[in-house]
């Protein structure tokens, strides 16, 4: 007779991801024998004759135990119940008294667990319990198989509270796997699986409770179980699959990002180690897609719910109609579809999603404990729907099933709190349809009732109070009852200052406070405003990609205007100016903060200095990769090395912040890489000209003058301008460049003929209403009287704000053709430049000096023929005169024309010199600004990849190119153009362009710019060009062509596009 080897390797892993340790488990019995497999065969019927040959006195579990153990790895129910059967038909063999029958209880109670578990039938729970008590009760203590039996007993206690939401069951759950562990021995392999389920209690209690004190426990004994399970063990599966619940509950508790990070880690692992028809599998996808959508709700990221959404659809195929594993993911499931609805406005996601949670509904059993979150779910959808349908009816359909959640839900219950927070939200959408005030008052009793009954640090209690504060404003809109604004910006301030919660939530609501307190003429604006901006860096933090940065930043930067206009309005320059530097350019800002100089803490603390660098670096290298995109067709090992690298980011930005603690403990640290205050940025501006920052919002429009050796920024209003005016004349300046096809670097020289004309929404126009509206007042309010001197003219660095950062204000002016007197402009008083931010200015201020020590070595690339776009030749003409220009003036300089300038070649030379000249195509993208790139041999040079360079010997770049400082219009507070994206890199200056420029006139430009360049250095008697006059040189080459074209409309389009940024 052949034997089984190992029985302890078969064991059932149920739907809901316990172990069931079947009564089998001999491996803690030493002295049992194998069961025979001949047993497997066992007739349903054990007839007497038989009963010495199946029921040894070495076998106390039974020859249904036996017949079990073939099921194992399947689950199935007909399996189930033969081995039932035989147990039963066993049990009635052994007497009452015989040594074996509380073994053969115990492995009917496992049975009938195991049955319960695939069918839910509530029989069958009840016999479990009544077999495994009858079973612990016989046993003595001390027995190897009792510490089975009482976890078994616990699990079983636990499956039935999930059918009933009777608590007392699941306090005895606790109880019985508690002393499961207590009294199993250490190394006993039961152990693992004990610890899993006492873990699962607590979870589970915790559920019902909200007690963080539960979780935590939870968490622990699952830690202790993984940590006690190999991989290669067929618990760990099930183990893993504990944690990631225990977590991803967490992150909905608190919001911390690192725990719905841990939890997707653990159900990608469970996911991993299980085969395709492992019967838990279907629970492990629906779990890690569940996981993927919440954190979805986190952070917007659209990749996030389309992984949930393939995840779940595959999970829902593995299991057949009415497996009771298949109710969950119906409910996961509508979720997703319905957040998909939020953010496309597709109909068929959200009736997808109601068809889900009407056919959820059908299969739960009244008294279900899950049947309130149900009906919560499919209210949801419905309320969301009548968002795009309008239709009322939906509305208060939802009302009716919020209202039945709630009536079905007890009053502790964790859950409570985000059910009546969305009965109110579904009387609110119902009010704003019909404007009844008895609606708006029972939106504003369910949501108070949901603030007052969620815990402090709780996750949604931003957003609770917020909507409160959104309902209170909304009645005060209609009654105009005092109390009601007030009480309105109570919440608002409540919402914004709490710690967890999104940040978008608390940043509308820090927003909100800040208005309310503007109507109130509270002295708390300053706070308000400051957490609002404050906040900007949270909705941008390090611990995502820079892209990911950038897509959390739409829609946010009108914020920062808004709250630079109210300072500005209050009087205070100095606050308007912290607020300006500290809300634009965060991701610029973010980098210039990982890459700074560490040579005096390295003096004080070198080990956190070393430290500090290292997490820098590693967090830029991890913030600047690209942006991985979920197909159908990625696997589970694919989908773990994208986690594995959001995980080490997330981990490097939370040590990246003790750091700053840590350093900012230290004496003569404590402002380490906090915003600047007003003063230290007045400190340090240049001396040969002001700087001009422009603030644009709504019916306001200001400009504050910073000027070397002047304590404090001067205010000067700019009262005939506003933001509508700013949008309009950027639409006429988009009409007029799509309409004469000035978008792309062109070779042909004729198109220009057809800008001869004058129009009303021409360049002429749109220059000369920024002269009356900005630049003349400006100059006015900088003491500039008349025109200086040629030679005595100062800079001015432009910062601009809004729409005004995509019109070129460098040029305002008078401009008239036919003019016998030329009118005045913007060149004649000063030469202009740009800049990001101030603080970019004093940056590179600093950095000047160093480079003042290094040689000059030019890098010139030209690409005529980069495909998919026309040629351009006079790109090689370009190149090769500024080639030989610069090689007359003793330059070192080499030159890479089309084939030679591969994205390789081009990356490794910009590492080596120290200026580059770009002549190509260049493009910026429509959605994803950091896809920006030029044109090279073999293929395009994005943004993204020049802004991972380091280039320490970098000094200036020039741009031969169209569009290259054109950014996104819903980024304009962040430059994110490829201009922008060198300066960050490290250039000091570049010249870039706002649109199309002239292959006809493109070398003649460039070759004056360079040409002054010479001159200034042979009259200093240097070796090296000096980029800090490269604005001046820029001047010079556009005034040249504006002599020989005059000022038509083809004579401005050729030279305004043209413009200076940095230093």
């Amino acid at each position: 007779m052949r034997y089984i080897a190992d029985v302890s390797k078969h064991k059932i892993v149920t739907n809901e991801g316990k172990p069931l340790l079947w009564m089998t488990y001999v491996v803690s019995r030493q002295d049992l024998s194998p069961l025979a497999p001949g047993f497997v065969e066992c007739s349903k019927t054990i007839r007497a004759d038989y009963r010495e040959q199946i029921l040894p006195e070495n076998d106390p579990f039974g020859a249904g135990a036996t017949l079990l153990h073939g099921t194992l790895d399947t689950g199935s129910v007909p399996h189930i119940s033969n081995a039932i059967e035989n147990l039963q038909s066993a049990l009635a063999f052994t007497p009452e008294g015989h040594p074996n029958r509380p073994a053969r209880l115990a492995s009917l109670g496992a049975s009938f667990l195991m049955r319960f578990k695939q069918t839910g039938d509530p029989d069958d729970i009840v016999t479990s319990i009544e077999y495994l008590q009858k079973s612990a009760e016989l046993f003595p203590e001390g027995h190897s198989i009792l510490p089975a039996c009482l976890t078994f007993l616990g699990d079983s206690f636990l499956a039935r509270f999930k059918q009933t939401g009777n608590l007392a069951d699941i306090a005895a759950a606790i109880e019985h796997s508690r002393k499961s562990v207590v009294l199993i021995s250490e190394g006993n392999p039961l152990l693992p699986s004990c610890l899993n389920n006492l873990g699962n209690a607590f979870f589970t209690r915790f559920e019902q409770t909200g007690n963080l004190t539960d979780l935590t426990t939870a968490i622990e004994h699952f830690q202790k179980s993984a940590v006690l399970t190999p991989e290669s063990h067929s618990d760990a599966p099930i183990v893993l699959n504990s944690l990631g619940n225990s977590f991803s509950r967490r992150f909905e508790r608190t919001g911390d990002l690192a725990d719905i990070a841990a939890a997707i880690e653990h159900y990608q692992k469970s996911v991993r180690l299980s085969s395709d028809g492992h019967p838990n599998l279907p629970t492990y996808l629906n779990n890690l897609a569940r996981s993927f959508a919440t954190r979805y709700e986190r952070t917007k990221d659209l990749d996030d719910l389309a992984v949930g959404i393939e995840l779940q659809q595959r999970s829902l195929k593995l299991v057949p109609e009415g497996h009771p594993v298949m109710q969950m993911q119906l409910n996961n499931l509508g979720s997703s579809l319905s957040r998909r609805f939020e953010k496309t406005g597709n109909l068929d996601d959200i009736a997808a999603a109601i068809q889900h949670y009407q056919k959820l509904l059908a299969l739960t059993p009244k008294g279900h404990p899950e049947m309130p979150m149900q009906l919560n779910n499919l209210a949801n959808s419905l309320l969301a729907r009548s968002t795009r349908t309008g239709d009322v009816d939906h509305i208060t359909a939802a009302i009716e099933l919020h209202q039945r959640s709630v009536d079905l839900t007890p009053e502790r219950h964790p859950a409570m709190p985000m059910q009546l927070s969305n009965l109110g939200n579904s009387f609110w959408a119902r009010f704003k349809q019909t404007g009844d005030l008895a609606d708006i008052s029972a939106a504003i009793d369910n949501q108070q009732k949901a603030a007052e009954l969620s815990p402090e640090g709780h996750a949604d209690k931003s957003q609770q109070r917020s909507r409160l504060g959104g309902y209170f404003m909304a009645r005060f809109k209609r009654t105009n009852n005092a109390r009601d604004y007030y009480t309105a910006a109570r919440n608002f301030r409540l919402a914004a200052i709490q710690n967890t919660g999104k940040p978008t939530a608390r940043l509308a609501a820090a927003r909100e406070w800040g208005l309310c307190c503007g109507d109130l003429r509270d002295p708390a604006w300053p706070d308000a405003y400051g957490t609002a901006v404050e906040l900007l860096s949270l909705v941008a933090s390090l611990d995502q990609t820079i892209h990911r940065r950038h897509s959390s930043l739409y829609g946010t930067f009108s914020l920062t205007r808004e709250a630079v206009a109210f300072a500005l309005f209050k009087g205070s320059n100095d606050i308007a100016l912290e607020w300006f530097e500290q809300g634009r350019c965060i991701t610029w800002s973010q980098l210039n903060q990982l890459r700074t100089p560490v040579d005096l803490l390295r003096q004080h603390d070198a080990q956190l200095a070393e430290r500090f660098l290292a997490v820098s670096n590693a967090l830029e290298t991890s913030g600047s990769r690209s942006q991985s995109s979920w197909t159908e067709n990625s696997t589970i090992t694919q989908q773990i090395e994208v986690e594995d690298q959001t995980r080490s980011q997330l981990k490097l930005a939370r040590e990246f912040e003790q750091l700053l603690i840590k350093i900012r403990g230290l004496s003569n640290f404590k402002d380490f890489l906090l915003p600047p205050k007003a003063a230290n940025i007045l400190s340090q501006l240049p001396t040969d000209g002001p700087v001009v920052v422009i603030n644009i919002y709504r019916s306001h429009c200001d400009a504050l003058a910073l000027i070397n050796g002047v304590d404090d920024p001067i205010h000067i209003p700019l009262k005939n301008f506003h933001q509508d005016k700013a949008e309009l004349l950027r639409r006429q300046l988009g009409h007029h460049l799509t309409c004469e096809k000035l978008r792309m670097r062109d070779s042909d020289s004729d198109r220009g003929g057809r800008l001869a004309r004058r129009s009303d929404t021409g360049l002429c126009h749109i220059l000369r209403e920024l002269w009356n509206s900005v630049a003349w007042p400006i100059l006015q309010g900088l003491g500039y009287s008349s025109m200086p001197a040629h030679h005595d003219r100062n800079r001015i660095w432009w910062c601009l704000t809004g729409p005004l950062a995509f019109l070129p204000v460098h040029a305002a002016g008078i401009y008239d053709p036919n003019a016998k007197v030329r009118g005045p402009c913007i060149s004649d008083f000063a030469v202009s430049s740009y800049i990001p931010t101030v603080t970019t200015l004093f940056e590179k201020l600093r950095n000047n000096a160093l480079l003042k020590q290094q040689e000059t070595k030019i890098l010139l690339l030209s690409q005529p023929n980069a495909l998919p776009n026309a040629p351009i030749p006079g790109t090689i003409d370009e190149t090769r005169t500024i080639f030989r220009k610069l090689r007359e003036g003793d330059m070192e300089v080499i030159s890479l024309e089309d084939e030679e300038g591969t994205k390789s070649r081009v990356t490794k030379e910009m590492g080596t010199h120290s200026w580059v000249h770009i002549a190509s195509h260049a493009s910026q993208h429509p959605t994803e600004p950091l896809k920006s790139g030029f044109y090279l041999h073999d293929g395009q040079l994005e943004l993204l990849e020049i802004i991972r360079q380091r280039l320490h010997s970098a000094e200036f770049a020039y741009l031969s190119a169209c569009q290259t400082s054109v950014g996104d219009e819903n980024l304009s507070e962040e430059a994110v153009h490829l201009a922008g994206g060198l300066l960050a890199a490290g250039y000091q200056g570049v010249v870039a362009t706002m649109w199309s420029i002239k292959d006809q006139y493109a070398p003649k430009i460039a070759e004056d710019f360079y040409g002054y360049l010479l001159r200034e250095m042979r009259e200093r008697g240097a070796q090296r060009l000096d980029s800090r006059q490269a604005a001046n040189a820029l001047d010079d080459a556009t005034r040249k062509i504006r002599e020989k074209l005059g000022d038509s409309e083809y004579g401005l389009s050729t030279w305004v596009p043209y413009i200076h940024i940095g230093l």
